[in-house]
This record gives structure tokens, C-alpha cells and sequence, in this order.
């Protein structure tokens, strides 16, 4: 059952309209093999968290009880309410779709949600340990995914609430690199290069979510 479910998020990400999982632009500047390992080291230091793993736990417990709908609709409000109905017509017409509630409903929907997991006590976790990073700046942004590719804790504001349709947690989580990491390449805003490195959180040798790290390349040598 847990297969054909994945099958069909996997199905999904491509309804929805997803970035591509496998896919780089080998154009595009890659970071050196150093962010990597300091996104392993940083996070072998609180990734094993007790509060951490069972809220990632009780997450998976909660989502893996969603229809194919509902990831659907709840991605689209979360959307809607953070980016705004003009910058995300695609999702307010899923929402047209899938329901017949007024989109101000699905805002105020979406925002409630995007509260929840923003004073999440997750999310306070994180933003403490981006805090503590060493040095100072080297890390940009941390956001937790749970067993099926819902945000679970985050320290900035992710466009979207469903991850899994992505290759920070189908080749974390899922197991679809061998190595189990997506690194991206270099991105520059505000003045900082930055690389998101994504890779699974686990317990008992298991994996049970994945956590993206952005880390500064020019801070990480």
C-alpha cells in the first residue's frame, strides 16, 4: 500500500506541475564538495533530536491519512495564501475545481496552516539551530520534511507546503540517489550564494523525513 501511495504522489508532481526531480542544468554552477559535507556535519549535530524525530513521526502519521485531493486543495491554499491569488492562478483554479468555497476561504485556510508550522515548536528548533551555525551567516534557511514530503518545521517561508513532488525528499527520503542528497546549484539573492543541500533524516538507520539546509558557498570553503 505505502508503494502504490508513493506511486501516486510521484503521479502527482507532475499534475501539480512540480520541478523535476532528476533533472540539473549542468550549466549552472555547482558548489564544491565542502557545502556538502557541512551540511552532513551540521546536521549529524541535532538531527537526531528526540522532539525532532517524533514530530516528524507524528506529521507522517497525520498526512499519510490524506486522499490524492487533499494534497491537492491543502498544497494550493498554503500556496494561495503565501504568494497570493495572481502569482498562483494554477493553484486558485485547482482550488475552483476540487471545491466549492470561495477563495477567500481557502486563503484564510492556507494562511492558518502556514501559521501553524511557522510557530511550530519545530520551527523554533531550527531557527535556533541556523543561530548557532558556525560561522556565522553559513546557513541560510532549514526546512523539515516528514514521511511524505509535508513541511514539518522551516525558519523562512517556503512557497509551498508539499515537498515531495521534489528531489529534496524523492531522492532523500525515497532513496532515489544512491548517495541520498540533492545538492542544487548556486543561486545568488541579496548579495548571497547560496546552495540548497537536502538529505534524510533518519532513525534507527531508517529514514523517516529529509530536512533542505541553504548554505552560504562563500562562507564554507
Amino acid at each position: 500500500m505505502q508503494k502504490l501511495k508513493f506511486a501516486s504522489l510521484v503521479a502527482l508532481s507532475l499534475a501539480m506541475g512540480g520541478t523535476c526531480a532528476f533533472a540539473q542544468d549542468k550549466k549552472e554552477e555547482m558548489p564544491s564538495p565542502a557545502v556538502e559535507k557541512y551540511a552532513r556535519d551540521f546536521l549529524a549535530k541535532w538531527g537526531n533530536d528526540p522532539k525532532l524525530i517524533e514530530a516528524i513521526k507524528a506529521s507522517t502519521a497525520k498526512t499519510k491519512k490524506y486522499s490524492y485531493d487533499d494534497v491537492n486543495i491543502i498544497d494550493s491554499q498554503w500556496r494561495v495564501a503565501k504568494s497570493g491569488v495572481d502569482a498562483e492562478k494554477k493553484a486558485a483554479g485547482v482550488l475552483g475545481e476540487l471545491t466549492s468555497d470561495p477563495i477567500d476561504a481557502h486563503i484564510k485556510k492556507g494562511e492558518a496552516i502556514i501559521k501553524e508550522i511557522r510557530e511550530s515548536e519545530t520551527s523554533k528548533f531550527l531557527q535556533a539551530q541556523l543561530e548557532k551555525a558556525e560561522p556565522k551567516g553559513a546557513v541560510t534557511e532549514i526546512f523539515v520534511m516528514d514521511g511524505w514530503g509535508w513541511n514539518v518545521g522551516q525558519t523562512g517561508g517556503t512557497s509551498d507546503f508539499y515537498q515531495g513532488d521534489e528531489g529534496k525528499w524523492q531522492k532523500t527520503f525515497a532513496s532515489g540517489d544512491p548517495n541520498e542528497v540533492e545538492v542544487l546549484p548556486i543561486v545568488e539573492e541579496d548579495g548571497i550564494r547560496y546552495s540548497h543541500v537536502s538529505l534524510p533524516i533518519k532513525e534507527n538507520g531508517k529514514n523517516i523525513g529529509a530536512v533542505t539546509i541553504g548554505v552560504d558557498v562563500d562562507k564554507v570553503k
